[in-house]
């Protein structure tokens, strides 16, 4: 079985090698790289807010679910899930877009 696209896909070739996904595969990459700008966006000030939010809670000293939440350990949690995918939607994902575009 011959998968697909296996001409423009297989790397044998320095040439073909240095070519971006955008060289290659313009079809591809212009979708690629608006879902992947729309993720970064959306994905880092939706986790700034995240972020925002557990820290003025725990900076204002409310703590009306220190029972279930074991004193804070839940909201760290959230905190620290939040803070990982930030640095995953502002760091990687513009890089992602950088080495589809970039020779």
């Amino acid at each position: 079985m011959e998968f697909p696209f296996t001409d423009e896909i297989e790397m044998n070739s320095s040439e073909t090698a240095a070519e971006s996904l955008y060289g290659r595969q313009p079809v591809i990459a212009v979708p690629y790289v608006g879902v992947l700008g729309v993720a970064a966006v959306m994905g880092t000030l939706g986790n700034l807010v995240v972020v925002t939010a557990v820290s003025i809670k725990h900076l204002r000293g409310r703590r009306h679910y220190t029972e279930t939440t074991g004193n804070g350990v839940g909201r760290a949690l959230i905190a620290n899930l939040a803070l990982s995918d930030m640095i995953v939607t502002a760091v990687i994902n513009p890089l992602a877009i950088a080495g589809a575009l970039v020779d």
